[in-house]
């Protein structure tokens, strides 16, 4: 599957080997990505207007994927979200709240799933 270099990711992990495997996968199937250390390097990066898609780890240092979300429908009410977590305490509470415009994904993430949830976001107009 060769997507268009049309769509651009946000990916935003403090974990820098989650970044580049995030960013290798969307790259090899032609999308481009943009990776952040945090959520306030993205959200101070002014970049969230050109991002198609944001992809999040949920548990980071101050802020973490659920308010970097809520930061982020402030501003972009639309914008598809993928939260990713290796916790299961936070799955189960954030597997509720799933709905067309948001993914929960469990880590590690399986490349095929992860490329299947992306075509379903970015199926529904914004």
């Amino acid at each position: 599957m060769i997507a268009q270099a049309s769509h651009t990711f946000a990916i935003v992990d403090d974990d820098k080997r989650v970044l580049e495997g995030l960013r290798e996968l969307l790259e090899s199937v032609g999308y481009l990505a943009r990776t952040y250390r945090s959520p306030k390097a993205f959200l101070s990066s002014g970049d969230l207007s050109a991002c198609d898609c944001v992809i999040t780890d949920i548990s980071m240092g101050s802020m973490d994927g659920f308010e970097l979300e809520q930061a982020v429908r402030g501003r972009e009410p639309e914008m598809p979200m993928i939260l990713m977590t290796g916790r299961s305490d936070i799955e189960d509470r954030g597997f509720a709240g799933a709905d067309d415009r948001r993914v929960f994904m469990r880590k590690p993430l399986n490349s095929k799933v992860l490329l299947q949830a992306i075509t379903r976001l970015l199926a529904f107009p914004q």
